[in-house]
C-alpha cells in the first residue's frame, strides 16, 4: 500500500513565465505542522546552480529532485507564475505587526533591477496594514538602507505575511482562478495546503553558509562541527560558569 502524502512543495516564480527563478520556495509538511522556507540561493548539485533554477529548468519534477537531495522530502508541487500571486493579494487589505522601524531599497517597479533605478520604502512599528504595492514591498524587499539585509530577513517577513493572510481568513483560492497560471506536479497538493493553520511552526532553513560557485554568490548546508570542538565549546561554556 502507498504512503499517504504528508508534504508538498509550493513554489512562486519571481517573473511571470514558466522559466522564471522561483522566489519562494516553502516546504509544507502537514505530519509536522510546519512549512519551511528554502533559500532561493541555495546551491543544488543536481540543478548545478541554485535551487530557484530548478523549476524554470526541469518543471515541478526537477524540483522535487532537488529539494529531496537537499534533504526535503515531499510529494508534490503547486507552482504559481508571478500574475496568480498578484491577482490573489489584488484589493487584499492585511495587517502586520512590526517589532522595529525597516527601510528598504526597493526598485521603480517590482520586477525591475535596483541598479535600473530604485526609492526608499520604510515600515514602522507598531504594525501596519498593507494594501496595494505595499503588501509586495513587504514581501519582497531584500536591501536594507543601512546594509545590512539578507534574504533571511525577507523570508522572515513573509512568514509574518502569512500568519496574518490566515488569521484574517484570506481565502487563497484566488491564485488558481486562472488555471494557465498554476502548474500541479504529482501529488495534488490543495487538500494538504487547505489544512495549513496560523499556529503551525513556520520556519527558515537557514543551516547554511556562504559560498561562491561558478562565480555566484550561493548558499550551501552548514558542515557539523567534529565531535571534539564540540567538546571543547561545552568545557569553555562551563569554565566561564
Amino acid at each position: 500500500m502507498a504512503s499517504a502524502v504528508t508534504a508538498v512543495v509550493v513554489a512562486i516564480l519571481d517573473r511571470d513565465n514558466w522559466t522564471a527563478n522561483t522566489d519562494i520556495i516553502a516546504v509544507v509538511d502537514v505530519g509536522r505542522r510546519r512549512l519551511t522556507w528554502v533559500p532561493r540561493d541555495l546551491w543544488s548539485p543536481l540543478v548545478h546552480d541554485r535551487v530557484n533554477a530548478a523549476f524554470g529548468k526541469g518543471g515541478g519534477a526537477l524540483l522535487l529532485e532537488a529539494l529531496a537531495e537537499l534533504g526535503f522530502t515531499a510529494d508534490g508541487v503547486l507552482c504559481l507564475r508571478r500574475a496568480a500571486s498578484e491577482a490573489a493579494l489584488e484589493g487584499a487589505s492585511v495587517t502586520v505587526p512590526i517589532d522595529e522601524p525597516l527601510d528598504f531599497w526597493y526598485p521603480l517597479s517590482p520586477t525591475s533591477r535596483l541598479e535600473d533605478g530604485r526609492r526608499q520604502v520604510s515600515f514602522r512599528p507598531p504594525g501596519e496594514t498593507l494594501s496595494g504595492e505595499r503588501l509586495h514591498q513587504w514581501v519582497g524587499a531584500r536591501t536594507t538602507v543601512d546594509g545590512q539585509g539578507t534574504d533571511f530577513h525577507r523570508m522572515r517577513r513573509q512568514i509574518v505575511f502569512l500568519r496574518a493572510l490566515i488569521s484574517q481568513g484570506f481565502d487563497f483560492r484566488g491564485a488558481l482562478k486562472d488555471p494557465e497560471m498554476v502548474r500541479i506536479t504529482g501529488a495534488d497538493p490543495l487538500p494538504l495546503l487547505a489544512k495549513v493553520r496560523a499556529n503551525w511552526r513556520m520556519q527558515l532553513h537557514d543551516w547554511v553558509d556562504d559560498a561562491v560557485i561558478d562565480g555566484k554568490m550561493v548558499l550551501v548546508p552548514r558542515k557539523p562541527k567534529p565531535w571534539w570542538r564540540r567538546q571543547l565549546r561545552r568545557l569553555k561554556a562551563r569554565q566561564r560558569r
